[in-house]
């Protein structure tokens, strides 16, 4: 059997029977995100799961509604209309959202995986572990604020605290950095189980670094000019493999990549292909739209079709507007074996760029986004660079990416007009983060209801975006 078939076979397997998640609202393939569980499962299947988990909640809503906030895309039916264009998500929605970072795959398995590779002495095995509970965590962090973590998954404790998310980003940096010494003199024989590698343990190890840089800029508004040197100094040693073609670059299909990986049934596919081939509830932003076409960005036509009057146009922010709009591209980015980017070289550049423009050298900045801006087949900028171009670049490469959100939170770019429940008056504010799940509040009295939770998190709880649109 190829090594193809044995991960296609091993995909399908996890995501049959080797997760376990809560109920949703909706049901259904790329729905519910909702796979079952056995009682038992060997330390190869729980990896996979761990894996196939965070795929999920990568790809899954999670992605769509940080894509729909930013205005890559727009929602523009049922619950992606609701939940995203018109802000009307709540507790009761993110049930299964949230569990999903604890069980089914979560920490829960991914402390397993890790407690597996300290019996078995497998650096390897621990190191990547850790990877997944740092990439794991880091988003859940940086989409709720204050998690339950250190007291998290643990038999004897029944409601685990929420810890603060700056204590939480602390013990994620940790965490990775823990992975990078394990990594370090690891093997990288090839790995079947591992889906994204294939055991090689110098990218997990270049990954883990990446994310280490993400996640400095994450608590950058609050921390300061150190949080941008830390950033650099992890990115510096972050994932270095530029893709091997223009196309692989916009796809974020660099060999470094951290990527998911699919089968070709609408059972394993790609996680964006299974909602959309279920419910076309997804259209272009009119907001993306302009950008792509202004500046005539090759990935125009790699994102998105044209819609089928022949024209480029998306649905405002608010999931209306002139029709017909443009589709998601069922050819690229949607086709069910594209290996869906999470930690990309292209983030890589950008967090490179950022520091260094905010420790005042824009011209090292420049050297960055024009790298990636090479990669992808457009020319050189001239320069002077500007914290909103870097951003606006970033932005158009992190499309469907979670941390999207995170970017636009912190920095305010791209210039972005709030949508909303009513078109004829624009919120004040894209949402500052997502409710908790209500299955967590209801077994945990440590999680507040809705009413007294925050409207922002610790780490962007001084920033106020602007609510003018751009023209970049």
């Amino acid at each position: 059997m190829t090594r193809f078939k044995q991960m296609r076979t091993a995909a399908v397997a996890a995501l049959a029977v080797g997760v376990t998640g809560c109920g949703d609202l909706l049901s259904g393939p790329g729905l519910s995100e909702n796979p079952n569980s056995p009682v038992e499962a060997s330390t190869e299947a729980l990896l996979i799961a761990t894996q196939a988990r965070t795929f999920v909640l990568q790809s899954g809503q999670l992605a769509r509604q940080s894509s729909i906030w930013t205005q890559q895309i727009a929602g523009i039916f049922n619950q992606q209309l609701e939940w995203g264009s018109q802000y009307n998500v709540t507790e009761n929605d993110m049930g299964g959202h949230f569990a999903g970072f604890y069980t089914g795959g979560g920490l829960l398995d991914m402390r397993r995986v890790r407690d597996a590779g300290v019996e078995a002495g497998d650096a390897r095995l621990e190191g990547i572990a850790k990877v997944l509970e740092g990439l794991h965590i880091g988003t859940a962090a940086s989409i709720w604020g204050d998690i339950p973590y250190r007291e998290a998954v643990n038999a004897d404790i029944s409601a685990p605290i929420l810890d603060p998310q700056e204590q939480v980003y602390a013990d994620v940096q940790q965490v990775l950095s823990d992975a990078i010494s394990l990594l370090g003199t690891a093997s990288s024989a090839s790995l079947a189980s591992d889906l994204i590698y294939n055991g090689d343990s110098q990218r997990w190890l270049r990954a883990a670094h990446t994310l280490k840089a993400r996640y400095h800029l994450h608590v950058a508004p609050r921390v300061g000019q150190s949080a941008y040197e830390a950033a650099l100094a992890a990115a510096q040693q972050g994932i270095n493999e530029a893709p091997a073609s223009a196309l692989d670059a916009i796809n974020g299909q660099g060999p470094g990549d951290f990527r998911a990986f699919h089968g070709n049934t609408l059972d394993d596919g790609n996680i964006w292909s299974q909602f959309y081939e279920a419910r076309s509830d997804l259209a272009a932003n009119a907001r993306m739209i302009g950008v792509l076409v202004a500046r005539e960005d090759p990935r125009l036509d790699v994102y998105f079709n044209p819609a089928n009057d022949g024209q480029w146009r998306g649905a405002n922010q608010f999931g209306l507007g002139p029709a017909p709009w443009s589709p998601l591209d069922q050819e690229n980015r949607l086709f069910r074996t594209f290996r869906q980017p999470i930690v990309t070289w292209a983030e890589n550049q950008f967090i490179m760029a950022e520091a260094h423009y905010q420790l005042g050298r824009p011209g090292d900045a420049l050297t960055h986004v024009n790298n990636v801006r090479t990669a992808i087949g457009m020319a050189a900028l001239g320069g002077p660079i500007t914290l909103e171009q870097i951003m606006v670049e970033k932005w158009i490469a992190q499309f469907q990416n979670v941390d999207a959100y995170s970017d636009y939170r912190r920095t305010c770019f791209p210039r972005l007009i709030p949508g909303g429940p009513n078109p004829q008056s624009p919120a004040a504010q894209i949402p500052g983060r997502l409710p908790y799940g209500n299955s967590e509040r209801l077994q945990n009295p440590n999680v507040p209801p809705p009413s007294a939770q925050p409207d922002r998190n610790w780490n962007f709880e001084n920033v106020t975006c602007p609510t003018s649109g751009g023209t970049i």
